[in-house]
């Protein structure tokens, strides 16, 4: 037997396997992103299965051992309602660029406080928060170049004041930005995800959306 942690986490991505097991894709407070196994939630009786779904935010008691993680108990923390589709789909952008651009175990306690952001900012409100996101996510990694380097050489003083409190989370300060000044940063952030995602962007066509996201920010 293995030895139980207890974990925080955000549900990224969630895998029917066997009859009736679920494989999770995790984003946990304490051990950064793991893989862990559910078995029989998907089962009527199972008290757990409406609770490891993707986009939520859960508390778990997980058995650790050799062959990998398994889930115990959860129980949720939050509860993350999006109203309507598109609401859905840009956090389901959210997760997809965390789970192409995490390694494995790596714990980010401040990315994890980022993300939960995220969640609540997409499920509350109509604004588009994918391209902010996505410039803290880099800033966070370590590979978003600084405001003043050559990268951004050709943003406008808007431009680069939304770069600034973009990357330091302070999303509802943020100034109203053209599609034609959103095509720019998508472009610019197209080119640095490149540089550490594992595999091309899928879910929703995450940088299609940060081009043509303009109404609210």
């Amino acid at each position: 037997m293995g030895k139980t942690i207890a974990l925080e986490a955000i549900i990224l991505n969630t895998y029917d396997v066997g009859e009736a097991d679920r494989f999770c894709i995790l984003f946990t407070r304490e051990r950064g992103k793991i893989a862990a196994r559910a078995r029989s939630v998907r089962k009527l009786s199972s008290r757990m299965g409406g609770s490891l779904l993707p986009l939520q935010h859960v508390k778990l008691q997980v058995r650790e051992g050799s062959a990998g993680f398994m889930i115990s108990d959860v129980q949720k923390v939050s509860i993350m309602d999006f109203e309507g589709v598109s609401a859905f789909m840009k956090a389901q952008q959210g997760m997809e660029l965390l789970l192409n651009t995490l390694h494995d175990e790596e714990p980010m306690e401040n990315l994890f406080d980022t993300t939960l952001q995220f969640l609540k900012l997409s499920g509350d409100h109509t604004g588009q928060y994918v391209l902010p996101f996505t410039i803290r996510l880099l800033h966070i990694l370590g590979s978003l170049p600084g405001i003043d380097n050559t990268y951004f050489q050709y943003c406008s003083i808007v431009q680069k004041e939304f770069l600034g409190l973009a990357k330091d989370g302070m999303w509802k300060d943020l100034p109203e930005l053209s599609i034609d000044d959103r095509k720019v940063f998508s472009d610019l952030c197209a080119k640095l995800l490149s540089e550490i995602s594992s595999r091309p962007l899928r879910v929703g066509n995450v940088l299609n959306d940060m081009q043509g996201a303009c109404k609210q920010s």
